[in-house]
């Protein structure tokens, strides 16, 4: 399962809260200015607008 997260924000809180639970998952930073991930792909081929949608969304996506 891949997430995708902009530090300091809420999308941060579902991984804290997998990370506890042992889950395994792949993390993606993602610049909310330039909607670039961390890896350089345009965050608006993840989702259409370019915003965070709810997680679980986001990894079925994926």
């Amino acid at each position: 399962m891949k997430l995708y997260y902009s530090p300091l924000a809420c999308s941060l809180a579902d991984h804290i809260a997998l990370e506890e639970a042992g889950a395994s998952f792949e993390r993606e930073t993602v610049n909310l200015k330039t909607k670039r991930t961390g890896s350089g792909e345009d965050f608006t081929t993840v989702t259409r607008k370019g915003m965070f949608q709810p997680s679980y969304w986001i990894a079925v996506k994926r």
